[in-house]
């Protein structure tokens, strides 16, 4: 019997003879070898759990289920070990945390041999895997108590939308398609970069904004600029806002190495907002809405990891249905409703002055409150989109 066997044959006869409590705060099921050893241990635990753990039990369960051999129970049950369950734990604990390491670190040699993904990607995933590397709950350093939590340091997260967003906040905004939503986040977007809320017309301070727009090429983005810059340049001072587009405009996120390399550059940009969009370009997929929406999840979410931005996600509204609030839920699969933050939708409204009038309406409930979002936005003058808040919303156009 090797060391590593003995281990784990140690704690098993502790556990089985009434230390099962000490033995699971310290070690796993999954920190036992498979097979016979890691069938022990889940039987073990569960009379545990159940209240009818005892050795004569354990010795007739195995009997019964034929797992684990009866033989190997009969001899753990009935071996003896001197050392004590920490000594045991600790040393079984450093091995199952090898075995772990290794087989992280081979599957990533593997993919690399393999050529199946880009290198950053690979690199990336055994990274996750060490840091998810488990680890016992032998202090409390794993799990927060309350004094812990009530002494911890507020720190309030900066508006980089002012009474909009704030930092590492994810907004969807749908839509029907034509209806004005890429001029409307051009207009606040490169606001932020020149130091404007365009909505209020007053200076704030300058965001360091990117773009990621696969929907409009480069064309169609200088004329919806020509609507936006030209007043900016009047209100504002900043000569050469930090403001960018990526020129990608056919992206899969689904694929590997357009994940790693969309992460990259917007990693390497650092932006304070980014805008992607719109969503059902950002993956080539049709026919499993739930996988291309993860896709778009994931790498916002990784992102946001990495360097805490806002970001907004532009997507086509659906065709509602009767749990819709204003017809402007998004597009496909259900898992937009729970990931952002802020989601609302552009709806168009007929007028009497031929102005175009959109109601900014919610489709999920706002995770803050201190928020000061446009019940509408109307057509302006100075740009394109001004806001309609409450008090002018009931005054004029609520009926």
């Amino acid at each position: 019997m090797d060391d590593t066997t003995e281990w784990q044959d140690a704690l098993l006869y502790s556990a089985a003879w009434g230390q099962a409590a000490q033995v699971f705060a310290l070690v796993s099921v999954d920190d036992f070898d498979p097979g016979d050893r890691q069938e022990l241990a889940t039987l073990i635990e569960r009379g545990y759990v159940d209240g009818s753990l005892e050795p004569a039990w354990v010795t007739g369960e195995a009997a019964r289920l034929g797992r684990p051999s009866p033989s190997y129970v009969a001899n753990v049950i009935t071996n003896g070990f001197t050392g004590t369950v920490g000594y045991y734990a600790e040393r079984l604990r450093d091995a199952s945390a090898r075995r772990y390491a290794v087989a992280a670190l081979t599957r990533g040699l593997h993919r690399l041999q393999g050529r199946e993904a880009v290198a950053d990607e690979i690199v990336g995933d055994v990274q996750a895997e060490l840091a998810a590397l488990p680890r016992p709950a032998t202090t409390n350093d794993d799990s927060w108590t309350l004094d812990d939590i009530m002494g911890l340091e507020i720190q309030e997260s900066r508006f980089t939308l002012p009474s909009l967003l704030k930092r590492n906040e994810r907004l969807v905004l749908t839509g029907s398609e034509g209806g004005g939503k890429s001029v409307f986040v051009y207009q606040m977007l490169t606001g932020a970069a020149f130091g404007v809320d365009t909505f209020r017309m007053e200076r704030t301070q300058p965001q360091r904004v990117l773009f990621l727009d696969v929907e409009n090429n480069e064309f169609q983005a200088r004329a919806n600029l020509d609507k936006i810059v030209p007043s900016l340049r009047e209100i504002s001072d900043v000569t050469n806002p930090e403001w960018r587009s990526l020129k990608r405009r056919v992206v899969d996120l689904l694929a590997s190495k357009d994940r790693a390399d969309i992460i990259r550059r917007v990693v390497h940009y650092s932006p304070d907002i980014l805008y992607m969009g719109t969503a059902y370009k950002l993956t080539d997929v049709a026919d499993d809405a739930h996988r291309s929406v993860r896709a778009i999840q994931s790498v916002v979410d990784r992102i946001r990891q990495e360097i805490d931005c806002t970001v907004l996600v532009e997507h086509h509204a659906g065709h509602g249905t009767m749990n819709d609030r204003n017809n402007m839920r998004p597009e496909g699969s259900s898992y937009w409703l729970r990931w952002p933050d802020f989601g609302y939708g552009m709806q168009p409204l007929s007028t009497t002055d031929g102005k175009r009038l959109m109601k900014l309406g919610a489709w999920r409930g706002d995770r803050a409150t201190d928020r000061h979002f446009p019940v509408a936005v109307k057509q302006g003058s100075v740009f394109p989109w001004v806001p309609v808040y409450q008090d002018e919303w009931d005054a004029l156009y609520e009926k």
